[in-house]
């Protein structure tokens, strides 16, 4: 039934879409013709629109599928790194008290992105810029809270096999502490030259995110895990009530 004030030919385009991006691989024309009940002409016509536009793209045995294009136009719903910015005073305080760089990471699909950073007093280091993702793939201590509470499809499908004993003790330790701590490499070539300790953000039983703190190798960061867990925990009613 076609509403007032509404598009027709726009609403088929969004039909097609939204049936290819729930379906689980490409689809053929006849199969959109026949379950969306679409013309075969104006079928077509949609599709080679949405290819040209870089929304879908032509697969082998005249398939359709959706294609990055189509990320450009959903990227500012899908992850605004803006509405993160209210956290800052907030993380700027903690890194005070801590005595220690601190962000404030949050996970989107397959990645976890630093959201907010913060210097500490010295100011000698920081973590990366907000915006900065990895890959829940590489096992660190941000990416080891979120799979550990992750269901385990995912843990099993995103830890690499060859870590995954060492992903094994660091869930351990997780879950026995509370926390994860991580030892940076030490030497001039070292891949991570940080020792990172991170606390979960949880909104009742949702983890919300991950408190972060930075240290060079043997900076006392492990043995402040106790106190910084204290800091973190007084700072959380004020990152929740921002996020």
């Amino acid at each position: 039934m076609e509403h007032k004030n509404t598009v027709p030919i726009l609403e088929k385009a969004l039909d097609v879409l939204e049936y290819i991006g729930a379906s689980e691989g490409a689809v053929t024309l006849p199969e959109l013709q026949r379950n969306l009940g679409i013309a075969q002409a104006s079928c077509y016509r949609i599709a080679s629109t949405l290819v040209r536009r870089g929304w879908l793209e032509k697969c082998s045995g005249a398939r359709y599928e959706i294609a990055p294009g189509i990320s450009r136009a959903a990227g500012k719903i899908r992850f605004r790194l803006e509405k993160y910015k209210p956290l800052q005073p907030v993380m700027n305080r903690l890194a005070d008290e801590a005595g220690f760089p601190a962000k404030f990471s949050v996970r989107e699909g397959d990645e976890f992105v630093n959201v907010c950073s913060a210097r500490s007093r010295s100011g000698q280091f920081s973590f990366s810029d907000p915006g900065f993702r990895q890959s829940l793939r590489s096992i660190a201590s941000v990416s080891t809270i979120f799979l550990a509470e992750s269901p385990l499809a995912d843990r099993q499908r995103l830890v690499p096999a060859g870590v995954r004993a060492h992903f094994r003790e660091l869930v351990e330790q997780y879950r026995r502490s509370g926390c994860c701590f991580i030892h940076g490499q030490t030497g001039k070539d070292a891949e991570y030259p940080f020792d990172t300790l991170s606390f979960p953000v949880r909104r009742g039983e949702t983890l919300a995110g991950v408190v972060s703190f930075l240290s060079l190798p043997g900076g006392g960061l492990e043995d402040e895990s106790p106190r910084l867990a204290g800091v973190t925990a007084a700072a959380l009613p004020a990152l929740l009530d921002l996020l």
